[in-house]
C-alpha cells in the first residue's frame, strides 16, 4: 500500500507563506513529519503560484528532498512545472499526480529519466 502525504501544497496558508519567505526549514520539517507518520510518497503542489510555478516547484522539491528520504509525487497540471519537479527527482521513482488535457492539447513531458 502507498500512502501519500499531501501537506506540502501552497493552497495551505502556512506552506504558501513558507514558499514566499523561502523558509526551507519549515518545508523540510513538514516533509519529515509526513515520512515519520508513514507516508511512502510526499506530494508537492505549488499550483497557486501560477506565474512562478516552475521556480516554486524546483525550490520546493529541493527542500522536500533534503527533509525526507521517500520518493515524491509531483502534483501539477502544468507540464513545465511537472518537468521541473521530475527532473529534480531523477534518482528516485517519482509519481505524477495531475496532468490535464485541456482543449484537446496533449502535453508532452520532456524528461531524461
Amino acid at each position: 500500500m502507498e500512502i501519500i502525504g499531501e501537506l506540502i501544497n501552497t493552497s495551505r496558508k502556512l506552506i504558501s507563506e513558507a514558499v514566499k519567505k523561502k523558509d526551507g526549514q519549515y518545508i523540510k520539517d513538514i516533509a519529515k513529519l509526513q515520512q515519520d507518520s508513514g507516508a511512502t510518497y510526499i506530494d508537492v503542489n505549488c499550483g497557486t503560484f501560477m506565474q512562478t510555478e516552475v521556480e516554486a516547484m524546483e525550490w520546493l522539491v529541493d527542500n522536500v528532498l533534503q527533509g525526507c528520504s521517500v520518493p515524491l509525487c509531483i502534483d501539477s497540471p502544468n507540464p513545465l512545472a511537472l518537468n521541473a519537479g521530475l527532473k529534480k527527482t531523477q534518482k528516485d521513482k517519482p509519481m505524477i499526480n495531475s496532468l490535464k488535457l485541456e482543449g484537446g492539447n496533449v502535453w508532452k513531458l520532456n524528461l531524461d529519466l
